[in-house]
């Protein structure tokens, strides 16, 4: 007598047990204010250990992906922003590269390094989003009150430059699983079958909120298209599956 699969309850998740077959990448976003402690390398490398056997079959890689342009919204001069950045970029890739190359486990040309602008420009379209978005946003209550509690989340002021910081961010995300950004990899080399966004924490409310409503209404053969991976938790959030509202977002 076959045993009924128990249906999945909301705001119920779990890990990650097996990539999928064939060619994939993972990006891992590294915040800025971050990048000296909860994120340097070797909390990175650490809290990726029990992923690194999958990164290691072929055709599997990671993209390490520095939010330093993103911080421009913000009320600080970019030429002080831009030296503060340019050097700890440096120096974490340096010490991941570093980690890397002694793990006999890893496989180094598996990961690549890229920054913010770069995957801005690798995104053709993302003005076109970016403006329809913000008329969206300026016209959906919910939307404003999800982007107003991710702003004081983090510890901000809500105002425009915050606001524009939260509305890049989960845009860019988006459009990232859903296909619309070159992922450059050399170990992949453009052949991704899927594309699974990671991150040290949870999603902030507004990603999960884009997600759902899919404005833009895009679809992807990548089946972690709606994902995001908690790489602290070591779980795997499907926003199909999250209810906002009742959902602890707290870091």
């Amino acid at each position: 007598m076959n045993k009924k699969k128990r249906s999945i309850k909301k705001n119920e998740f779990f890990g990650i047990n097996k990539l999928p077959n064939g060619q994939g990448i993972t990006v891992v976003g590294i915040s800025m204010p971050l990048i000296g402690n909860r994120q340097s390398p070797k909390e990175c490398i650490k809290s990726t250990n029990h992923i690194i056997p999958k990164i290691k079959e072929s055709g599997v890689g990671a993209v390490i992906l520095y939010t330093d342009s993103l911080y421009l919204n913000s009320n600080e001069k970019a030429s002080i922003l831009k030296t503060k950045f340019q050097k700890v970029i440096e120096d974490h890739k340096r010490g991941y590269l570093k980690l890397i190359k002694r793990n006999v486990n890893i496989i180094p040309k598996a990961f690549s390094f890229t920054t913010w602008g770069q995957i801005l420009l690798d995104c053709p379209d993302f003005t076109d989003y970016f403006k329809e978005l913000k008329k969206i946003y300026s016209k959906d209550k919910i939307f404003q009150k999800y982007v107003k509690e991710d702003i004081i989340i983090t510890g901000r002021r809500v105002n425009d430059n915050h606001v524009n910081y939260i509305l890049e961010e989960v845009l860019l995300d988006y459009l990232m699983t859903k296909g619309k950004v070159r992922l450059q990899n050399d170990f992949v080399g453009d052949r991704q079958g899927w594309i699974l966004n990671s991150y040290h924490g949870k999603p902030h409310k507004s990603h999960a909120y884009l997600y759902q409503k899919n404005f833009f209404k895009l679809k992807s053969n990548n089946q972690f298209e709606n994902c995001w991976y908690d790489l602290n938790a070591k779980i795997l959030y499907d926003f199909n599956n999250l209810d906002i509202d009742s959902f602890d977002f707290s870091k």
